[in-house]
């Protein structure tokens, strides 16, 4: 056991203040951050973020819970650390038909859970229907939309063996789905489609995801969680490519606090952290360190407004408020980590894909919307609070928006933050006016952020639905042509930005920090690190020579 160092507490300010005596040195853009003493063991421990909710898959869409989903859980394909294609992994291969409608995936015989019980399509059958239960009310329902039945039976309106997934033997999945979905095999890498346990889930009920029952169908296992404390993985013995498997455990450290992670990895008690956790101030100097990682990220940063409450349903308020925020500002003066003024959600690294321009910061229009609206000069607008969840650049954000709220259309906002869990549980239930939100893809393709408002789903904060975006959305689905299908999403988007159910606001960037002997973890912009390539090099000194014992 390596348990999380209790007294590393220091505030950000102070870690600056150390940092920029470090940088008075010659050699500040050639070393490392904090301390250089590589684990003895083959472990990698990892500040992950808020606590997790669940070990269910079917329970969570959050990333802190995806890396113990993508790593505990397998599906029939896996993405490449490094390209993000597909590639196979409980099943060994696939083939679809002309019309991309039906799939067939061939299973790997020797696959095996955990507890050494044969992996099956009869598993696979089993771990769909129960997605898309209609009681379940799963967050991730929504990624299996695009299967035969699916919606209906989401609906009510069909029994749940109309889902049109079938197992043809013991190691043959037939998948049929609604429209063409050339991507599907990219889809089916995401953690909503993983295999579980039947065996034990019948046997355990709610129980199953607990550390004692858990049985993983992944490189890793679950030896230990103590909330809010740690989550300990180990590896699975019987993992169909154990062999190449070099880590023994991963500790994973449910740190929130963008100090206390930085703390930890200077005292070298941590070896890497999850983007979005670094605070702010800190990482023009920290971006000098040959140790920090910046690259894209296949992330949005928006605000959903809860149409359900007033003002909100009025479409001249929702782009008045939108028109007030000066976005260049924002990203630059108070996030000032790579993020980029967004024009809509899905982020400008879809090849061939054009996303809307950037919304302008147009306060004379704003004012004159909202005054259109019944509040001119924001007179009788009505109190509300702005949703935050605890991280050093929501607060910030937050802050910066509320004053350009207030001085550009004389609104009074409340600012109210909230620990992960209990932000995701309010709005998961709507309990807010205006929210931060966001959104990670699971794959490259527009329709990861597009199908989210697609309709009234559990991902759909603000409750916006709309014909004609709707059907934007199902032309493309069947729309051979490459050109012409993102040419009809773009035309969604730009709908979407129309309607202005929430409020783009900038690209994220992912920026983080990862010791020098971590190898095999990349600049993911999906952020989804699978362990199993992960290594630990001893020797990376000698690819250094001349580096200090210490980086301060």
């Amino acid at each position: 056991m390596v348990p999380l160092p209790r007294a590393l507490a220091r505030s950000w300010p102070a870690l600056l203040a150390g940092l920029a005596v470090a940088g008075c040195s010659s050699q500040a853009e050639e070393i490392y951050f904090g301390r250089l003493d590589p684990p003895p063991e083959n472990i990698l421990r990892v500040g992950n973020g808020h606590e997790p909710r669940s070990f269910d898959p079917h329970k969570s869409i959050a990333y802190p819970e995806g890396h113990v989903y993508l790593n505990i859980y397998e599906g029939l394909a896996s993405r490449d650390g490094k390209t993000l294609e597909p590639r196979p992994a409980i099943a060994t291969g696939w083939r679809t038909t002309a019309d991309r409608r039906r799939w067939i995936f061939a299973l790997r015989r020797g696959a095996r859970f955990s507890d050494g019980v044969p992996i099956t399509a009869h598993d696979f059958v089993f771990s769909w229907r129960r997605l898309v239960e209609p009681e379940r009310a799963s967050p991730y329902i929504f990624a299996a939309y695009g299967i035969k039945n699916a919606r209906a039976i989401c609906e009510g309106k069909l029994p749940i063996d109309a889902l049109g997934v079938q197992a043809l033997d013991d190691f043959t999945l037939a998948v049929d789905l609604e429209q063409p979905t050339p991507y599907f095999d990219k889809l089916v890498t995401a953690w909503a489609f993983v295999a579980l346990p039947r065996h034990v889930i019948e046997r355990r009920g709610d129980r199953w995801t607990q550390p004692e029952h858990l049985v993983a169908s992944g490189p890793f296992r679950l030896a230990e969680h103590v909330p809010y404390h740690q989550i300990v993985l180990e590896k699975n013995p019987f993992y169909w490519d154990r062999r190449n498997v070099q880590l023994e455990r991963v500790y994973l450290y449910p740190v929130a606090d963008g100090a206390q992670n930085v703390n930890l990895y200077r005292a070298g008690e941590i070896d890497v952290m999850r983007g979005g956790y670094l605070p702010l101030p800190m990482i023009p100097r920290l971006s000098r360190k040959r140790d920090f990682q910046r690259g894209p990220y296949f992330a949005s940063r928006y605000y959903s407004y809860n149409l359900a409450r007033k003002p909100f349903d009025d479409v001249r308020v929702r782009r008045a408020l939108s028109l007030a925020v000066d976005r260049a500002v924002l990203a630059a003066k108070f996030i000032g980590n790579g993020e980029v003024p967004a024009g809509g959600v899905v982020p400008p690294i879809v090849p061939g894909y054009r996303a809307p321009e950037a919304v302008g910061f147009d306060p004379e229009r704003a004012r004159r919307l909202l005054a259109e609206a019944g509040y001119p000069g924001g007179r009788g607008f009505p109190a509300f609070s702005l949703t935050l969840f605890t991280r050093d650049d929501v607060r910030k954000v937050g802050e910066a928006i509320q004053s350009m709220w207030k001085h550009t259309l004389g609104i009074d906002v409340r600012l109210e933050s909230e620990e992960g869990q209990t932000y995701t549980a309010r709005l998961e239930r709507r309990d807010f006016a205006v929210t931060t939100d966001g959104w990670v893809g699971d794959y490259i393709d527009p329709t990861a952020f597009l199908d989210i408002f697609a309709e009234a789903n559990a991902n759909n904060h603000s409750g916006w639905t709309d014909p004609r975006y709707g059907a934007l959305l199902r032309q493309a689905s069947v729309e051979p042509d490459a050109r012409r299908r993102l040419a009809l999403l773009a035309a969604a988007e730009a709908r979407l930005v129309e309607e202005s159910p929430i409020i783009p606001l900038t690209y994220m960037a992912l920026n983080y920090l990862k010791k020098p002997w971590v190898q095999g973890w990349y600049v993911d912009p999906l952020e989804q690190h699978q362990f199993k390539y992960v290594r630990i090099e001893r020797g990376w000194q000698a690819a250094t020579s001349g580096t200090p014992a210490h980086g301060l």
